[in-house]
């Protein structure tokens, strides 16, 4: 048949989805898999939609999103971080946080231009960059220095063909936040090389321990280089509907407008009028999902760490563990693939985020209380076979 690109063909597959296939059908298995709230999308927002639909707005929007959400957008940006956004250039409602960093890199890298990224990271980043003819350069972080960028790994990526770095905070699969202290490196840094910033801020709402979170773009002369990308995925439980948006300063903007246009024209329309509900609504619907998200988090990380030869760091953000379990010994992948054979158990290989990953799990605590129990029972047991 007629020949297939050699990039698109040889662009592997999620490891991710490898496992969570492997687990359809099996009911009885515990699974801690797929990044996803297991939590109902709110009735006011689903509402939202629906009115939207039988009001008549089913038809092609402007590019860039119905202005009255690019608007909420910016005062979202204004109350959370004291930014002062543009909402008619400087603001995109795009399909998903995905599409977004792919218009980001569409946008911004020339083929051979590299792209930094933290080692583990997140498993669309380097493929998306292979994608748009960019090369990936892993800086390896550490779970010593919170699984968050040194100064000195930072500088040691960094060569003529640096074009864009990307920042995940807070992480998947680390749960690592930035603090302050690290923007302000990474800034000074940027700045220096004359990088892009590609800050992924999904996870934004969902911190812990009384931590909080910082975008970089509103440190000093940050915003002009900076693209923010967000969804209400997470912090909305509305994973399914698709809506993720994007800050980026004007010129930039001007030319993912374009691009966006030539993808998918715009965003789902009543889409978007239920994540302008979202932000409208009383937001201690999200306050209540992280309530829960704590406590399963307690409750994981305090599991995993009564486990011999199993070590995990709590972490700040997101709804995932990243637990250690090098002193067993036994490659990730190989862990896997034994524990659902062998116990029914399905979680993550560390190796999903790339080498560094290797010798750990990430476990997702978007699942019940009671699934987590079962889940450390059944890993317990499969530790314990292991180690006899």
């Amino acid at each position: 048949m007629p020949k297939i690109s050699r990039r698109a063909s040889q662009t592997p597959s999620s490891k991710i989805r490898r496992v969570f296939n492997k687990s359809l059908g099996h009911d009885d298995w515990v699974k801690f898999t797929v990044g996803e709230p297991d939590f109902d999308t709110d009735q006011t927002i689903i509402e939202a939609a629906y009115q939207a639909a039988l009001m008549g707005n089913t038809h092609y929007v402007h590019n860039a999103g119905i202005f009255p959400l690019r608007q909420q957008l910016a005062k979202k940006f204004y109350e959370d971080q004291h930014l002062t956004v543009n909402p008619e250039t400087e603001l995109m409602v795009t399909n998903g946080g995905t599409e977004a960093i792919y218009l980001a890199l569409q946008a911004i890298v020339e083929p051979g231009d590299e792209v930094i990224m933290p080692g583990p990271q997140w498993t669309p980043y380097p493929m998306l960059t292979t994608l748009n003819h960019g090369k990936a350069v892993i800086c390896k972080v550490h779970e010593k220095d919170g699984f968050q960028y040194t100064e000195e790994n930072l500088r040691r990526s960094i060569t003529p063909n640096s074009r864009i770095l990307i920042l995940n905070s807070p992480c998947n699969p680390t749960g690592g936040m930035a603090g302050r202290s690290t923007l302000e490196m990474v800034a000074k840094v940027a700045k220096e090389f004359d990088l892009w910033v590609l800050s992924d801020e999904v996870y934004e709402k969902l911190v812990y321990d009384g931590n909080e979170h910082i975008s970089i773009a509103s440190l000093p002369e940050m915003k002009e280089r900076t693209i923010v990308i967000n969804s209400f995925s997470k912090s909305y439980a509305m994973t399914g509907w698709r809506v993720g948006f994007m800050m980026a300063p004007a010129a930039l903007m001007q030319v993912m407008v374009k691009l966006h246009e030539l993808e998918t024209s715009c965003c789902n329309v009543p889409a978007q009028y239920a994540a302008l509900a979202a932000l409208n609504m009383d937001q201690v619907v999200t306050g209540r999902m992280l309530e829960q998200y704590a406590k399963r988090r307690e409750i994981l990380v305090k599991g995993l760490n009564r486990i011999s030869g199993v070590s995990c760091v709590p972490p700040k953000g997101t709804f995932y563990a990243f637990a250690n379990v090098k002193e067993l010994g036994v490659p990730s992948d190989e862990l896997v693939e034994r524990m659902m054979d062998e116990v029914g158990l399905a979680v993550v290989p560390g190796t999903a985020f790339g080498e560094d990953g290797e010798g750990f799990l990430r476990f997702s605590f978007a699942v019940s209380e009671k699934t987590i129990e079962e889940g450390l029972e059944r890993f317990e047991t499969f530790v314990k076979r292991l180690r006899q």
